[in-house]
């Protein structure tokens, strides 16, 4: 990773388990915060966005197809990893981060993509 990455933040979304917070913060050495710590688990998608625009350098990562919305329809910042998996184990679901979470960082960091697909 690069130098610059260290200003960024991913931001996991409640729906996704705290422990890849975790995980994701050791791979990549990216802060990676859940939702819940952030204390955002109860707070409307919307603001959420905004608080994260207000930050700018925030990936959020998440289930949600209301993010890729705001997104989509607001813009960037912040960015986001659209989780595209049916329910699955957190083993699974790690698995499968693990294997393109370089490429979606790379791609949202230093390309120009404001959402990256992980299927």
């Amino acid at each position: 990773m690069n130098i610059f990455t260290n200003e960024w933040e991913v931001w996991v979304d409640e729906n996704t388990s705290p422990i890849i917070a975790k995980w994701l913060m050791e791979e990549i050495k990216i802060k990676c915060i859940s939702f819940h710590y952030l204390k955002l688990n109860k707070i409307p998608d919307e603001d959420i966005y905004k608080l994260a625009k207000s930050k700018q350098k925030v990936i959020i990562l998440s289930k949600d197809n209301d993010f890729r919305n705001l997104v989509s329809w607001k813009g960037s910042p912040p960015k986001l990893i659209a989780i595209n998996l049916s329910n699955c184990s957190n083993r699974y679901l790690w698995q499968t981060l693990r294997s393109q979470i370089y490429d979606a960082i790379d791609s949202l960091i230093f390309g120009d993509l404001d959402i990256f697909d992980i299927k």
